[in-house]
């Protein structure tokens, strides 16, 4: 059973990766439209009430809304897993996530930070593992309980650890 797990978590790796390879390319060509696509992307997320950190905010404000909102695209991740849209949704991830890091090039001035590929590097790796174990449990139910309580163990773990470096390099 760990091996069609494992099996299932490499091709959504890969396909991770080709999207970001894609993205990548895409950024590199289309700069303008790739920021075009961020600024957009933050209308979808003000519906979810996520906001861009603004000085002055309390800690708990903004570990409240680091915690919910890391849960609920996690808990995403999971359902499409689940439902075995795995492999589109790692290769859109991919793409999309290249392109957001890149677009905070222009939109800021600066160089990508050190930790914020970090933090976006963890924070997808468990969102992978997340729709690998959905993708599990939808074809092969609970006919062995250790690998997704295990899974699901270390996607809380790399979830909490995230949260807080994030919130580490806010405050």
């Amino acid at each position: 059973m760990s091996r069609k797990f494992f099996s299932i978590f490499i091709k959504v790796l890969l396909l991770f990766i080709a999207g970001t390879v894609l993205g990548l390319i895409f950024f590199y060509f289309f700069k303008d439209q790739s920021v075009f696509i961020i600024e957009r992307f933050k209308i979808v997320q003000s519906f979810f009430g996520i906001q861009e950190y603004q000085g002055g905010t309390s800690f708990n404000y903004v570990l409240l809304t680091i915690l919910i909102g890391n849960l609920l695209s996690t808990l995403g991740y999971f359902f499409l897993g689940f439902l075995r849209a795995s492999l589109p949704v790692s290769f859109i991830s991919g793409f999309f996530i290249i392109i957001f890091l890149f677009a905070g090039t222009i939109r800021h001035g600066i160089a990508i930070p050190l930790e914020v590929i970090v933090l976006s590097c963890i924070e997808m790796f468990y969102r992978i593992i997340a729709l690998s174990t959905g993708e599990y449990l939808g074809r092969f139910r609970l006919k062995n309980k250790a690998i997704p309580i295990t899974s699901i163990i270390l996607v809380f773990l790399m979830y909490l650890g995230a949260a807080f470096y994030e919130i580490f390099q806010i405050f």
